[in-house]
């Protein structure tokens, strides 16, 4: 659905985005995540034609964002939604009314029938209908965000964009606007592209990401592979140090997975060995309803080949770190 090739962006000297490829596929939540200043938002606004770009290109369903005059890209413009961090209501404006802003943007009447049909019906998906004559300063940040979600659908897009969606959410306000997300993906058959740094986001909901620092691409694929098993730039991202770790012995990283999250592996390999060591590091990540894992143990020199080889009789995926 989208094809990004060899992606540059500058202003004047300064480079934000250099050699950024990613394919994104119809039904996709793609988690776009780094640190503030990696160049994710100037990303966004690269895919939604609100930002120029100075190499590479940008296909929209085939369509070359850069070589699109104003009509067609408005047109393209018209099939993304957009959710932004701080809301962006209008305050002199009821929910009603702040929904209906796209239609009239778009030269519809707000108040057609079937226009107040959709609207009413949104208000509905999002768990607002009581709220349709509030105004911003009465509803909570949780119940703005939803306006803004029901906002960003009114116009039928084919295509989500939110850039920070939940930063400024507390974390149970976050899990429900993140439910919602998931629903509208699932129920409606909408892309969802999300730029975040909160890891935790990218977990609960996105199904593919990529990590930029710098304004490059340092890390692709599926959130549980890069997550558990990360490189040197996420583990700093996320505050994994392997620099704790003992300096003696031998360190191995131990992987676990849906199927083997839950048997008692540590124990099993301490009574079947009849071995010591200690575990330094260990966490288990729910990724949309997978629990997958990491724990690093720390063995002597001697049990080495004794251990390695019960993990690989077990089905256990490790690394000697």
């Amino acid at each position: 659905m989208i094809r990004i090739q060899n992606l540059g962006k500058s202003f004047g000297e300064l480079k934000v985005l250099e050699d950024i490829s990613l394919e994104i596929e119809q039904g996709d939540i793609y988690g776009i995540i780094g640190q503030s200043g990696a160049g994710k938002s100037t990303l966004l606004r690269c895919i939604n034609g609100l930002e120029t770009y100075n190499e590479g290109s940008i296909f929209i369903e085939d369509k070359e964002v850069s070589s699109l005059n104003k009509k067609e890209l408005r047109n393209v413009q018209k099939g993304m939604g957009m959710i932004f961090q701080n809301f962006n209501l209008l305050n002199r404006l009821d929910v009603y009314d702040n929904i209906a802003l796209p239609l009239q943007f778009w030269g519809q009447k707000k108040d057609s029938e079937e226009n107040r049909k959709k609207i009413m019906e949104l208000l509905a998906l999002v768990g607002l209908e009581d709220k349709v004559h509030s105004y911003p300063r009465q509803l909570s940040g949780g119940q703005k965000q939803r306006v803004a979600i029901a906002r960003a659908l009114v116009l039928d897009p084919k295509i989500l964009l939110c850039d920070e969606a939940t930063s400024a959410l507390d974390p149970q306000i976050t899990k429900g606007i993140l439910a919602l997300l998931s629903k509208i993906n699932k129920e409606m058959n909408i892309t969802i592209i999300l730029v975040t740094h909160q890891m935790e986001v990218v977990k609960e909901i996105c199904n593919k990401m990529i990590f930029i620092k710098d304004g490059r691409n340092v890390a692709m694929g599926r959130p549980e592979e890069l997550f558990v098993s990360p490189n040197k730039e996420i583990q700093q991202f996320v505050g994994e140090h392997l620099d704790i770790l003992p300096r003696t012995g031998i360190n191995i990283k131990l992987f676990f997975n849906n199927e083997n999250s839950e048997d008692h592996v540590i124990t099993q390999l301490a009574r079947t060995l009849g071995i010591d060591f200690s575990i330094c590091q260990g966490k288990l990540d729910n990724f949309r309803g997978t629990i997958l894992g990491s724990l690093v143990i720390n063995i002597k020199e001697s049990d080495k080949e004794k251990v390695t080889e019960y993990l690989d009789k077990i089905n256990v995926l490790w690394e000697e770190l």
